[in-house]
């Protein structure tokens, strides 16, 4: 369960730094030009876990990218999504599909789990979305 922002302040999972936006530029264009890497890679059983990867790594790079316009640092995930989630107000259920993408990643990367290619287009879909609307909330 991701839990609200100010916890992961008060954890230490996040550290607060001045607002940074030439980082937050950067990780944005990196967000993208990664998601366009992806959708020109032919989809695979051999690859899909570490084409899932890259969507998951495009979608929390972008998170980040508004982290640091802000002057925040997450040391953690969940504080991305949590980030997110209270200071830009994201619904519920885009929230919930960004967690449930951490979970699988976490699965592939610590446990060699396996992901089905259905599993990487609906990401790949939603990473086509999600990452352009984070994109227009980076006010630079």
């Amino acid at each position: 369960m991701i839990m609200p922002f100010e916890y992961y302040l008060n954890e230490e999972k996040v550290e607060k730094q001045s607002p940074n936006s030439q980082k937050a530029i950067a990780l944005m264009r990196k967000s993208i030009r990664r998601i366009e890497h992806v959708k020109i890679q032919t989809l695979n059983s051999e690859d899909a876990e570490f084409l899932f990867e890259d969507i998951y790594e495009s979608i929390r790079e972008a998170g980040q990218a508004l982290m640091a316009i802000k002057g925040y640092k997450p040391l953690s995930h969940e504080a991305v999504i949590a980030f997110v989630r209270d200071i830009y107000k994201i619904d519920a259920e885009k929230i919930n599909r960004f967690d449930r993408y951490r979970k699988i990643r976490n699965k592939l990367v610590y446990e060699a789990d396996k992901i089905s290619i259905d599993d990487v287009k609906g990401a790949l879909q939603f990473a086509i979305i999600f990452v352009p609307e984070l994109n227009r909330l980076l006010k630079v």
